[in-house]
């Protein structure tokens, strides 16, 4: 299977776009249907930098709803409205799989 397969369209181009920027970080598993990071940090920066761009993006469109800059309300208003569903995005289009499995403890 493919990303284009295994995803509707906006969620296969965004997936795309991701793999496209944070690639060596990052690779797609046909198998799991998730992009997959190497490390936990890697993982954690890239969704901390999608995040922040949403909240960007809804920041703009508030604020031209408004037609004026709504500052830093509107990130208030993203966390409360959209924050849930971009975690549960995330949780369904990404994994972290550690390289190194911690060892169950000897006994």
């Amino acid at each position: 299977m493919s990303i284009e397969q295994d995803h509707d369209a906006a969620t296969a181009a965004s997936l795309t776009a991701e793999l496209a920027r944070f690639g060596g970080d990052c690779w797609y598993d046909p198998q799991r249907r998730k992009v997959v990071y190497r490390t936990a940090e890697a993982a954690m920066r890239a969704y901390m930098i999608l995040q922040a761009e949403q909240m960007d993006r809804h920041k703009w469109l508030e604020s031209e709803k408004a037609a004026h800059d709504l500052q830093d309300g509107s990130l208030a208003d993203w966390v409360a409205r959209h924050s849930l569903a971009f975690g549960a995005y995330w949780r369904r289009t990404h994994v972290y799989v550690p390289a190194d499995p911690p060892h169950a403890p000897e006994k």
